[in-house]
């Protein structure tokens, strides 16, 4: 969008301004990308991947799905509140009967009503930082109705406890003036998530292997020890995972993101989280 200077701009410069001496922080970035400590092997011609997709299953049954904690017990709770304290709500995560978790959102107050949305984000956000793309289970309301009483998460899992954070974001409205709410996209509120979730693979250690037929990606490290493998053309989930010294299972479980497939193939050029901090 070309900025020209005009009234709007110097409302839309105030408005920030005025944000970032509430004691909001500036917009964070990611950890720095570790570095290769090898190169692919050279690859002959294969098939493509089928790209059909499954869902996540227990034994033969395509619709029951693991279920990590009993019905109605409390996964997360938190308050989600602003810097200044004019905009808040509270957060409540439930297990539910479906496998999978219903945030239960309460007590949503604030001094200036606008379209709002609430997120739960992969990392730690603060406030003034810009959209994430891989926010689950976004909700949003309008300035009249206010926030919904729950909101069943399915896009996050049978275990969303790779969630660390919580947010509210103004949301934007057709045909606004963007002067009036320069504010619109960026994190207005936000906290942690601290999860009840038990951690299914507690000893989990990840020991690269030589590369093989189906596993021969690149092996990224961060402080000495594996923390990503670069899919390469023709790599199969089993073999991967082989590879490493872990199981499809625990490889899915360090890759929430990552879609299980009916056929075991991985995408070529995805990157795979090897490293359970970094979950």
């Amino acid at each position: 969008m070309t900025r020209k200077r005009t009234a709007a701009s110097a409302v839309v410069g105030t408005a920030l301004v005025g944000l970032l001496l509430t004691g909001c922080t500036a917009f964070g970035g990611d950890d720095p990308l570790p570095k290769p400590t090898r190169q692919a092997a050279e690859r002959t011609a294969e098939p493509i991947p089928d790209p059909t997709l499954t869902t996540e299953q227990v034994g033969d049954d395509p619709d029951e799905v693991e279920q990590v904690l009993p019905t109605g017990t409390v996964a997360a709770e938190t308050d989600v509140t602003s810097p200044s304290g004019d905009t808040s709500i509270h957060v409540r995560i439930v297990a539910n009967d479906s496998g999978t978790f219903t945030a239960q959102l309460s007590g949503y107050r604030t001094t200036n009503p606008q379209q709002m949305s609430l997120q739960f984000r992969h990392r730690h956000a603060s406030p003034l930082d810009g959209g994430d793309a891989s926010a689950r289970d976004t909700t949003e309301w309008t300035a009249a109705s206010g926030p919904p009483k729950t909101v069943v998460m399915n896009d996050a899992g049978a275990r969303p406890d790779y969630l660390r954070s919580v947010v509210l974001v103004p949301a934007s409205v057709p045909d606004e003036d963007p002067s009036k709410r320069p504010w619109v996209g960026s994190v207005l509120a936000a906290a942690d998530l601290t999860w009840t979730i038990p951690n299914p693979y507690p000893d989990l250690r990840v020991t690269v292997g030589k590369d093989r037929p189906g596993a021969y990606g690149i092996v990224t490290q961060a402080d000495g020890s594996p923390a990503g493998y670069l899919v390469a053309h023709g790599d199969e989930l089993s073999t991967v995972a082989e590879r490493f010294g872990i199981t499809p299972a625990e490889v899915q479980w360090l890759n929430p993101y990552m879609e299980p497939r009916a056929d075991d193939w991985l995408l070529e050029g995805n990157t795979l989280n090897l490293d359970p901090a970094r979950r």
